[in-house]
């Protein structure tokens, strides 16, 4: 067996870790704003700067096998966003191999999850506006999603996934009778337009 300083050790095992908590909050944060920014749609403020991050957050947990957990979180909001981003600028929805980088799987599963809360926003932000076909196709993109998530019945090896399907169905059954009530309302403001014509 090798011989080691164990004090040496653990010391650079405190401060490797506090690098690594110091990126995971940027990365948090970085993500947060960038789905702040597509909601209002502020395409060219929008940074990818969170990549390079992830880049370095995974180098750094690859030293000690027990810091893998700190990958979690901001690989799931960074697919979270880049989903998001994709969809909304691109109408485009990516599949995990589409990512621009590679991420755990059972975290883009976790990650994908989360943009169904985003799509409600942007569904209702589309009723709001009267714009039927916005909404409707945000709610297929929810739809989608939602199909995709659903398949996966891996509770022991992908933790909290069963929390977020059951997420998942109740904001995509809110999300359907706030636009059955929106297109029935739309219909019986045309008929009322025609009548008072």
């Amino acid at each position: 067996m090798e011989k080691i300083d164990l004090m040496k050790y653990f010391e650079k095992k405190d401060s490797t870790r506090e690098e690594i908590l110091k990126i995971y909050r940027e990365i948090v944060r970085d993500c947060a704003m960038n789905i702040r920014r597509v909601q209002k749609m502020k395409r060219d403020e929008i940074s990818f700067d969170m990549i390079e991050k992830l880049k370095k957050l995974e180098e750094l947990t690859k030293e000690y096998y027990d810091f893998g957990k700190y990958l979690n979180l901001p690989q799931q909001e960074f697919v979270e966003f880049q989903v998001f981003y994709s969809i909304v600028f691109e109408d485009r929805y990516l599949d995990y191999h589409e990512l621009p980088l590679e991420v755990k799987p059972e975290n883009y599963i976790l990650g994908i999850c989360d943009v169904v809360g985003e799509l409600r926003r942007m569904v209702l932000e589309s009723i709001k506006n009267d714009d039927v076909e916005r909404a409707e196709k945000y709610y297929r993109f929810m739809e989608k999603i939602y199909d995709d998530v659903i398949k996966y019945d891996h509770y022991y090896v992908i933790e909290g996934l069963r929390k977020k399907q059951d997420m998942c169905r109740g904001i995509l059954e809110r999300t359907y009778g706030d636009l059955v009530t929106f297109l029935e309302n739309l219909k019986l403001r045309k008929e009322l337009e025609k009548i008072k014509k």
